[in-house]
Parts: C-alpha cells; structure tokens; sequence
C-alpha cells in the first residue's frame, strides 16, 4: 500500500515538475543576439542605437572572453608555482635532515594524513587544492599518503 502510494506520488511530482518547465520560456529562442527582438520592439530603438548597442555588446564579448583566456592561464601558472614551492621545500627538507630523519618525516606525513582521511571510522577524503578533480571531488587522493618517489633509501 505504501509503496503504491510512493510511487503514484512520485509519478504526480514528476507530471508537475515537467508541465512547469515547460511553461517556462525557452532560452535557445533569443539566439544570443542583442539587443533582442523584443527589446528593439518594447523599447522602440531607432537603427543607430541597435548598431551602437550591438557594437557594444561584441565589444563586452571580446573583453569577457580575454578576462577568461588570462583566468585559463593565471590558474595554469599558479599550479606550476606551487608544484615548484612543494619540490622546493620537500628539498629543503631533504637537504637538512638525515635519511633516517626524513623518513621518520615522511612516515609521520603518512600517519597524519591516515588519521585525517579516517575520522570516526569512516572515510574522509580530502578536496584537491587544484586541477579539475576539485570541483567533482577525489576520494582516491592521498589514500597511499605522500609521494614516496623522491624519498632517500632507509639506511640499513
């Protein structure tokens, strides 16, 4: 009985949500034009403001897509930064510890980064700082801890 009922709502909530997005005004009918048809109608521009106005429009394109461009690649030259500071300290690092001391180090990273991951029993991935997995999230990252490529060899 329950489920009848779950399903029938289910089945009205979607008729409603349908019939209301189909209300609604198309979006693809402008056709990115400016100023509009209706707009050059209702606010009864004459051919030299419908020139000026489109003429500013592509103007504001051309701006908006040149501030996206240096977006694209302020963010690509960021990334490189800090990939070359994290090399440079993970160095620096390298340089003033000794093996043993580095690989206690690392294996602290290691232990922090589990404890950090697996809060109360459960798992707690954290969010990439950049690049395309942060806006979909990563559950993989950091699992296996710091990168281990650039650690010295234990000491026997």
């Amino acid at each position: 009985m329950k489920t009848k009922f779950f399903v029938t709502l289910a089945i009205v909530l979607m008729s409603v949500c349908s019939s209301l997005q189909a209300g609604q005004p198309d979006r693809d009918k402008r056709n990115g034009e400016f100023p509009s048809k209706q707009m050059i109608k209702e606010l009864n521009l004459s051919d030299k403001q419908i020139e000026n106005l489109q003429k500013a429009d592509n103007e504001f394109k051309a701006k908006v897509q040149s501030f996206r461009d240096q977006k694209q690649t302020f963010k690509k030259e960021m990334k490189g930064e800090m990939k070359k500071m994290k090399d440079d300290r993970r160095e620096m690092l390298k340089n003033n510890l000794s093996k043993d001391q580095y690989i206690a180090y690392l294996e602290m990273q290691v232990d922090r980064l589990q404890k950090r991951n697996f809060r109360d029993g459960r798992l707690h991935a954290q969010r990439p700082q950049f690049g395309p997995q942060r806006r979909q999230g990563n559950p993989q990252r950091h699992q296996d801890g710091p990168n281990r490529e650039n650690a010295p060899e234990p000491s026997k």
